[in-house]
């Protein structure tokens, strides 16, 4: 029996499904959820063969859902719905991806023919996992804002985009569009979405059909030289990487275990948002490294020591803003927390964990 998880905020609709799925006598097995923090949930704990989501979802979007299972769950079949589908669209997705797009309202012999051919697909030719030049079509066609953080075999780089425009880009050694370029072309893609666009300035004139089709191009060239001249080996992924899991990994506990901890979010060196506390989170929106740079100039110019944390008292209560290389940390302080304590407490965890 296949398990299939279905995913969609409108219950009604939900509904209509599985009870449309079930009519057809072909033995699913079905779970359903209203967002992406359930789907994420019935993942964790159940086996699923096939994964039918919205884009369009409350608390965590299918963006985000499809950003995860590209991480966790890099073979799961996908089929994406939406209600703002066009035959433009699946053409494009049909025969560049693989991934297969679905119009609202949903045609139930359709989905269930859809399904079938999903399940029984042995090769990658047809929807097996999320391509990241498929993650960047949906962005564009759904005038999606975020910034992606895209990992690669030890390579961390980053992509910029509003209103499903891509603005810039950052490498360890590239920006702007060359470094576009790079990430796009990258093998066994894994991404990161922060829901907001963490770059303001526009250093990408290129479209992101030229960015996607050039990319293609560049790689196969390179393929073509590599299989002529013997080729290079791949980078495999380096321990720095894991690493830094495992910094990040403490930090986090550091920061969920203390008492006089309300809120928190932890950025890394480009402000791309990479942990934060259980949502609704009111301090994901911030820039830490901005502050903390001017803080710095403000040291240098009045001589006034190192610069250990940043405070700011307002009506909601106290923040604080500090560096733990190479991460960036806001947190909202319990009322009556002193700010001091916290953060030396905070340090002393941290450096009996290194």
């Amino acid at each position: 029996m296949k398990h299939i998880l279905l995913v969609d905020d409108e219950k009604p609709f939900l509904l209509s499904l599985k009870d449309g799925l079930l009519a057809t006598g072909k033995g699913y097995r079905l779970f359903l959820a209203g967002n992406g923090r359930e789907a994420l949930q019935i993942l964790s704990g159940e086996k699923i063969d096939l994964l039918v989501t919205d884009l369009k979802l409350p608390v965590m979007d299918g963006f985000q859902l499809l950003a995860h299972v590209s991480r966790s769950y890099p073979t799961l079949p996908v089929i994406v719905m939406t209600a703002f589908g066009t035959p433009e669209i699946e053409e494009r997705l049909s025969s560049h991806s693989s991934l297969h797009y679905l119009e609202k309202p949903l045609d139930i012999d359709l989905l269930a023919e859809t399904i079938d051919r999903a399940l029984t697909a042995t090769g990658r030719s047809y929807i097996k996992g999320i391509s990241l030049s498929t993650f960047l079509q949906l962005i564009h066609m759904e005038k999606k804002t975020c910034t992606l953080k895209v990992h690669s075999r030890g390579r961390a780089g980053y992509l910029y985009l509003r209103g499903g425009e891509l603005i810039d880009a950052d490498t360890k050694d590239r920006s702007g569009e060359q470094a576009a370029l790079q990430i796009v072309a990258w093998d066994e893609a894994e991404i990161e979405m922060d829901d907001i666009c963490r770059r303001q300035q526009k250093r990408v004139d290129a479209s992101l059909e030229f960015i996607l089709m050039e990319a293609f191009r560049l790689k196969d060239e390179a393929a073509r030289n590599a299989a002529e001249t013997g080729g290079e080996t791949p980078e495999s992924p380096t321990q720095d990487a894991s690493n830094e899991t495992r910094r990040l990994d403490a930090l986090t506990r550091a920061l969920q275990e203390h008492p006089g901890i309300r809120e928190y979010a932890v950025f890394d060196g480009h402000n791309f948002l990479e942990r934060h506390s259980s949502p609704p989170c009111s301090i994901t929106h911030l820039d830490p490294s901005y502050y903390l740079s001017i803080c710095s100039e403000m040291k240098n110019l009045f001589a006034c020591g190192n610069l250990r944390y940043m405070l700011i008292q307002g009506d909601g209560g106290k923040t604080i803003l500090f560096a733990h290389p190479p991460y960036r940390v806001a947190t909202s302080l319990q009322p009556g927390a002193k700010p001091a304590r916290v953060f030396a407490e905070l340090k002393s965890t941290l450096a009996h964990e290194a």
